[in-house]
């Protein structure tokens, strides 16, 4: 998959497959982002359902990402999203995760599934403003032991 799409916020960028050659920039952002992913998981996730693992680029730059896995009950679930701070709030996480929703929409998957952490207002208001709603908490979720809000989607 490759698409250029213009965000809601009006930036053009470039939507497409994870590649290997990706992965230290996916770290990059990872880090930045404080998620609690190590590089094998990633790479693990992408051998296991290569589809589910895209990237957003603008101008030839890994600038955000997102990874989806199938659970066993059928659902999507978001493993991770995020974006380089540099372009955070110019819509390059709603585009990502409309991809997602894209991706397991061809898959006949009728529900995506995410955790996010409490304290991150900011994503919560963008995972709502989407059609996401909460339906449960999961108490030391995170490796610094912050809960996580569990919010789901109908596709």
């Amino acid at each position: 998959m490759e698409i250029i799409v213009s965000t809601s916020k009006g930036s053009v960028i470039k939507i497409r497959n994870f590649e290997m050659p990706d992965i230290r920039r996916v770290m990059e952002i990872e880090e930045e982002s404080f998620l609690d992913g190590e590089s094998e998981l990633y790479i693990e996730m992408y051998e296991e359902w290569p589809e589910g693992f895209l990237v957003a680029e603008k101008e030839d730059k890994v600038i955000g990402f997102v990874v989806v896995v199938l659970t066993p009950e059928g659902e999507g679930r978001v493993f991770a999203l995020a974006v380089d701070s540099q372009y955070r709030g110019e819509g390059v996480g709603r585009t990502l995760l409309k991809a997602a929703f894209g991706v397991l929409r061809k898959r006949k998957i009728g529900y995506m599934r995410l955790e996010v952490r409490v304290s991150n207002q900011i994503a919560q208001r963008l995972y709502r403003s989407m059609g996401f709603m909460e339906i449960g908490f999961v108490p030391f979720y995170y490796k610094d032991a912050e809960g996580a809000i569990v919010m789901r989607k109908v596709l």
